[in-house]
């Protein structure tokens, strides 16, 4: 049965619990060669259409007008599919939000959010983030607001003087 039929879909197996199993009707097909619901030719056309050591604005083909030198640090991140993809980040851009690292990725410049438990090379990612302490959401909603518009206000230079460094 094709995967994008609607009656099989793509979830976790119900015996082991790994991700990539195939359930149809009365059927699932596990990924996992040690569960005895595994089926060995499935298992080798999912390992084939994985993504694993692509940029993830090839893979996902994105587009935008980033520029590159901004761009520099490099996550390796493992999705709930088990896909495996570097994204392009900037560091001086990041926040931790309580298990989640907050980032603009390259190409588009927008921000995304990543599960730091799957970031693959957390050590070397966790170096390069800013150090000292970073405003808040309410002072990073004024900062944005006056830094976007090119507006002014008392409590914007207020809070300017406290992060002069700070970039939307």
């Amino acid at each position: 049965m094709d995967p994008s039929s609607p009656r099989s879909a793509v979830a976790k197996c119900p015996v082991c619990g790994n991700w990539g199993a195939k359930k149809s009707l009365f059927k699932v097909k596990c990924v996992n060669p040690s569960c005895r619901k595994y089926d060995s030719e499935y298992a080798g056309v999912y390992q084939q259409n994985r993504i694993v050591g692509k940029l993830a604005s090839e893979a996902l083909h994105l587009s935008g007008k980033a520029n590159a030198e901004e761009y520099s640090l490099r996550i390796r991140y493992k999705n709930f599919r088990d896909d495996e993809m570097i994204y392009s980040a900037a560091p001086f851009t990041a926040y931790t939000k309580n298990e989640h690292l907050v980032i603009r990725v390259a190409p588009s410049g927008r921000r995304i959010a990543f599960r730091l438990s799957a970031i693959q090379n957390r050590g070397e990612v966790e170096s390069q983030l800013p150090t000292g302490p970073r405003p808040n959401p309410l002072e990073r909603r004024i900062l944005n607001y006056h830094l976007h518009k090119g507006t002014t206000s008392p409590r914007f230079k207020q809070i300017r003087e406290k992060y002069p460094d700070y970039r939307p």
